[in-house]
């Protein structure tokens, strides 16, 4: 049944993609179309074809990629989509010119201009008024979700909420302020969250409750980058980002799961009571590769010393606590490494052995020497497990969990947060995950009556842009560690708190670092190692360049395709 609905939704989504792009430039091609051919002037006839024409959206959730690719929001990196948590196995930099196209300015705005579309047909389809106002919901979020993304990479963009033909006037505009762009993203989620229905085909289709889990999101992101990178006032969109969460945080239909684990190694998540929005694979429907690349002999992307020095003790004390924490045993052995520390760090890592080039672990290595396996699960075996495109677990999009963090966030941020803040949100998280609960009095952090006092907060890399409270700070080591392999929510992360230079090298030799392996000093393994014993994965470095690596380039194609037009599209700073 299951293989025939999304079969039967991949044939449609095809003949809703002909219909999106007919109904662009059909008139240039065709002057009398087939009667048997829809058009956009015959197609916005009935519910099951707006819906049909909505799936087209949902390509744009990148997940664990697309079978063999790894274009994706998981473990993946690129040249513009990598953290400070995993290495890859192939080095990776940043741009530093300007490229003449971009792929996600292209695909954001083909997305934006079908939203509109649909924003415009939607009205005069024969169907319930309850389904119309909601996929006039799910065509607000799909705009507002895109805009977003826009405005965290580059900064002030062209907006238009109308769907222009190819031949208006209107369709080169100047850009508009990054700050207006969001107010926007705003307007039309608050707009879809009071359209759309509560539920609908469970977690695998947006919904009321999608919007105001992304509403948090934008909210949170947009207070917090004003108050680190742009120096204003963010309180009133942190306020939102509470009041957003509480929406989901209220509805009694979403829990946790009892093990962290199972939303990144589960082959079904649809209807799971922590994940929001799933990204569903099915064998021979839809495939990714994210188990292919860490279950076989393909060199692994490995977590950073910077990283794994980041996880707590099971007392929930940093490792480097002043005045000591008696359960860290140091880094002389992986026994030691993992000893007493938060669970998930042997959830997502491996901690019998470390695996490098001159000594693989079960035919798997590493580029720093920790072997990633979070993705592992026994309910998967043969190709499924080794094979490039033939992975099926399935990925979250909008979990609980982030909709938790985000809430004790916005509260420190705000300076309001209390126990019973910590208690209704980051304290479930913690426990799920088997970690000390915090209390604060406000700034502080604290456990089992022992104030946190982590020297890495004041550390001289935190003063380059600014350290933070010891709340803050303990918040934002939770996000790291719950969503470890999540690249597209870290690099957000580090960029909303003008962090940057956590990528830099040079800033931040940690990160450029792996596990530390002893044995190999003085001795002539192609695993380099420093003389701490750490593994050098790589022999060059990286560089973060402030403020330009904080925004992309504008593509320069298409400023110069808007100046043709009289309208000067502006280059980022830096570029």
């Amino acid at each position: 049944m299951r293989k025939l609905k999304i079969n039967s939704k991949i044939k449609l989504s095809v003949l809703a993609l002909s219909i999106a792009g007919m109904s662009f430039s059909c008139s240039d091609f065709l002057d009398t179309p087939p009667k048997d051919i829809f058009t956009d002037s015959n197609f916005w006839t009935s519910e099951n074809n707006v819906k049909t024409f909505s799936w087209l959206n949902y390509d744009t959730f990148l997940g664990y990629g697309n079978n063999a690719g790894t274009t994706a929001d998981f473990y993946f990196h690129n040249s513009s989509n990598f953290d400070d948590n995993l290495a890859m196995n192939v080095f990776t930099t940043f741009n530093t010119t300007a490229n003449a196209t971009n792929s996600n300015w292209n695909s954001y705005y083909t997305l934006i201009r079908r939203s509109n579309l649909m924003l415009e047909r939607v009205p005069a389809v024969n169907m319930d008024e309850a389904k119309k106002n909601h996929y006039l919901g799910v065509a607000k979020f799909f705009r507002a979700y895109t805009y977003f993304r826009l405005a965290q990479e580059f900064g002030d963009v062209p907006y238009t909420d109308a769907f222009l033909q190819q031949n208006d006037a209107n369709v080169y505009k100047p850009a508009l302020s990054r700050t207006e762009v969001i107010n926007n993203v705003i307007k039309d989620l608050e707009e879809a969250s009071s359209l759309m229905l509560a539920v609908d085909d469970k977690n695998v289709t947006v919904n009321k409750f999608t919007a105001y889990a992304l509403l948090s999101r934008v909210c949170l992101y947009e207070g917090t980058n004003r108050k680190y990178n742009l120096g204003q006032p963010g309180s009133e969109y942190l306020q939102k980002a509470k009041a957003a969460s509480l929406m989901v945080m209220n509805n009694a239909s979403y829990s946790l799961n009892s093990d962290w684990k199972s939303l990144y190694n589960s082959l079904e998540l649809l209807g799971n009571t922590e994940v929001i929005l799933a990204k569903r694979y099915l064998r021979g429907v839809l495939g990714n590769s994210i188990q292919a690349y860490t279950n076989t002999s393909t060199v692994q992307s490995g977590l950073s010393k910077f990283a794994a020095e980041s996880y707590s003790t099971v007392n929930g004390l940093p490792i480097k606590q002043i005045g000591g924490n008696p359960q860290y045993l140091g880094d002389n052995t992986i026994t030691n490494v993992f000893a007493n520390r938060d669970p998930r760090f042997a959830k997502a890592f491996g901690n019998v052995d470390y695996a490098y080039s001159d000594k693989p672990l079960n035919g798997l290595t590493s580029i720093t020497g920790y072997v990633f396996q979070l993705y592992n699960t026994p309910a998967a075996s043969g190709t499924e497990v080794t094979t490039i495109g033939q992975n099926q677990i399935d990925a979250p999009i909008f979990t609980l969990s982030e909709v938790y963090l985000n809430y004790a966030e916005a509260c420190a941020e705000l300076g309001t947060a209390t126990n019973a803040d910590l208690n209704l949100s980051l304290n479930k998280v913690r426990a799920r995950a088997g970690i000390a609960v915090l209390t604060t009095d406000g700034s502080n952090a604290s456990v089992g009556g022992i104030q946190i006092n982590d020297p890495q907060r004041t550390s001289s890399l935190e003063q380059i842009t600014g350290a933070v409270s010891p709340l803050i700070w303990e918040i934002r080591r939770e996000r790291r560690m719950e969503f470890i392999s999540w690249t597209s929510l870290r690099k957000a992360d580090i960029l909303r708190w003008k962090k940057g230079d956590y990528l830099d090298g040079a800033k931040n030799p940690d990160v450029l670092l792996g596990a530390r392996i002893p044995s190999l000093i003085g001795t002539a393994s192609k695993t380099k190692v420093n003389a701490d014993g750490y593994v050098i994965p790589y022999t060059i470095s990286r560089t973060f360049i402030s403020p330009k690596h904080y925004l992309t380039a504008i593509p320069t194609n298409d400023i110069s395709l808007y100046l043709a037009e009289g309208v000067e599209l502006k280059q980022n700073p830096g570029w």
